[in-house]
């Protein structure tokens, strides 16, 4: 039981995008521009209204950010596990994940437990051709264990790739991603790799259109759904609360013990 009593925010949240992290696992997929970043933005804004640690309804974060800007914000929040940026960091953060896993397991068996009864453990992985590039082997492995232990011991990888080919995403990775939001995509070939069939092509680009949408699957078939941007300001008030809570004091870190 942690001993740190955050407070937690309070906010309008987005049923879809609760559903999301609700999910085993999540692969977004769609071309550059196409509203990734709006989904990841939004995902991550969501799981902040949960505290870190906390042994219910706890929410923390694994980054793997290859680009070293989209995730860079949310780096020093309390709710980070450990952030990487460079191809030798990705293998590190992978294999947090999976002691996570072999950790909870363990404390699952000596329970008599099915699944773990606390909180989530987040590892978004924004480009995962990145890291099939630089560390195929390695990275390969990990995520496969991960995806297929992770379900029971709560914990998530949430996988964005441009498209989800064979060459990028072997099939015994992908399998286990159940959950899926489609994206725009620069032509119907991608559309049918990603989700089957046509239709992602004719999404809205948001960059022209200023909206996005993509066709989400959780269970059964594919739906449209609009992505509702959450506003920067927005963000960045979550990210000043949660820091607020960890600033130094005179000299001490302000914390509020239970």
């Amino acid at each position: 039981m942690p001993n740190k009593q955050w407070i937690t925010p309070d906010g309008k949240s987005y049923n879809l995008y609760a559903d999301m992290l609700s999910q085993p696992h999540l692969m977004i997929a769609g071309k550059t521009g196409s509203g990734k970043s709006v989904v990841v933005n939004a995902l991550i804004y969501h799981a902040l209204f949960n505290a870190p640690q906390d042994s219910k309804k706890g929410a923390e974060l694994i980054l793997i950010d290859p680009k070293r800007v989209e995730l860079a914000r949310y780096k020093n929040l309390p709710h980070v596990l450990r952030t990487a940026t460079e191809p030798n960091e990705f293998p590190q953060a992978l294999q947090l994940a999976m002691s996570i896993c072999d950790a909870r397991y363990r404390d699952m068996a000596r329970r008599g437990l099915l699944d773990y009864d606390g909180g989530e453990v987040y590892v978004i992985i924004d480009e995962f051709a990145d890291l099939m590039t630089t560390n195929k082997k390695t990275c390969s492995a990990l995520v496969q264990r991960i995806a297929q232990v992770g379900r029971a011991a709560h914990v998530h990888i949430i996988l964005y790739t441009q498209c989800p080919l064979a060459t990028i995403i072997p099939t015994e990775i992908k399998v286990n991603f159940d959950s899926v939001l489609a994206l725009k995509t620069a032509n119907v070939k991608d559309s049918r790799y990603i989700m089957g069939e046509p239709g992602c092509e004719s999404l809205p680009d948001p960059r022209t259109e200023h909206r996005a949408q993509g066709y989400y699957r959780s269970s059964g078939d594919f739906e449209c759904w609009e992505l509702p941007m959450i506003p920067a300001d927005d963000i960045a008030a979550r990210i000043q609360w949660w820091m607020d809570q960890v600033k130094p004091k005179g000299g001490l870190f302000s914390k509020v013990f239970g």
